[in-house]
């Protein structure tokens, strides 16, 4: 009873791409698999560095931003500053990387994660907008849409991007002594700091992955679109969290898998290309009653076999 409760987030998310898999004629097709990798590379990329963070019990909001942000630091040193191409991307993943830092230095601080990157999201996307100006930034050499249009062995270059995050996300997060102390911060924080874990080191660490990886989804958008523009991926941060829910990491922290966000993501996607043929009003509805009803059914599982843990005859 108790693995099948912890195993319940899983369950729940693998019944719903089963069923949009079965329900939904042609789904299964390569060429529909290759376009959804396409479509949520960045939402992907973004879930697994916001997994780390929300076991801890935080959050950062803030992550769409910073990757518009990124693309528009990068446009700007390639056009104004006539920077290589190269550096300029380096220049816009570093950019991406002192945003996540200044999100970890307030959190850190002791300012509630979700204020901090409500603000720093503002920041973010007001200096996007105000570097980009009206037309933003084009032209952009079209080697860069042969890069991430490329496949390596057969694979898509975005889906090897993905698997190599996934991978390292994993190793950390469940086979390192700071995974360790993630589900540790998120079961008690203040247990955690009693016992000498490094609580502030971690949050500035894991905020300063999510501006990188966020500066990595930039690049990606100057590769993908061959144009920086401030005014794209409204909602990317809100999908990435989604797919998070979805996948069975408890948003309040301590309880949570790399694999359950790597599926939350695969069923999100799923899920929003099974409901094209709806209305968008009602898309958004049905996708977010889904991922409420999906949150509430983690926390009363995960509350349940805590009290089943906690039985004297067991």
């Amino acid at each position: 009873m108790m693995r099948v409760l912890k195993m319940m987030p899983l369950i729940l998310a693998g019944a719903i791409l089963l069923t949009i898999v079965v329900s939904v004629p042609g789904f299964s097709r390569a060429e529909n698999w290759t376009a959804l990798v396409e479509r949520y590379a960045f939402a992907a990329l973004l879930a697994l560095t916001l997994t780390p963070i929300v076991l801890t019990g935080g959050i950062d909001i803030s992550v769409g931003s910073v990757t518009v942000f990124s693309s528009i630091v990068i446009g700007a040193l390639w056009q104004d500053l006539h920077w290589p191409i190269a550096w300029s991307i380096v220049g816009g993943i570093l950019a991406g990387g002192l945003a996540g830092a200044l999100n970890g230095g307030l959190v850190s601080a002791g300012v509630l994660p979700l204020v901090a990157t409500l603000a720093t999201r503002e920041l973010f996307r007001g200096l996007a907008k105000r570097l980009s100006g009206v037309n933003g930034v084009s032209g952009f050499p079209a080697s860069l849409s042969d890069i991430w249009n490329d496949s390596i062995l057969g694979m898509p270059v975005p889906l090897l991007v993905i698997l190599g995050a996934g991978l390292f996300t994993y190793v950390v997060v469940h086979h390192t002594w700071v995974g360790r102390l993630l589900f540790a911060m998120g079961d008690n924080e203040t247990a955690a700091r009693f016992a000498g874990a490094p609580v502030r080191s971690i949050k500035l660490g894991i905020y300063t992955a999510a501006g990188l990886a966020a500066g990595l989804c930039g690049a990606g958008l100057v590769c993908q679109y061959g144009a920086a523009k401030a005014d794209v991926e409204q909602n990317l941060e809100l999908t990435a969290i989604a797919c998070v829910v979805l996948g069975g990491v408890r948003v309040t922290g301590g309880s949570g898998h790399v694999a359950g966000a790597l599926l939350g993501v695969v069923t999100m996607a799923a899920l929003l290309w099974g409901l094209n043929a709806v209305a968008p009003h009602w898309r958004d509805t049905m996708t977010g009653a889904l991922v409420i009803a999906v949150a509430i059914g983690n926390e009363a599982a995960q509350r349940t076999a805590r009290r089943l843990a906690a039985r004297p005859d067991k």
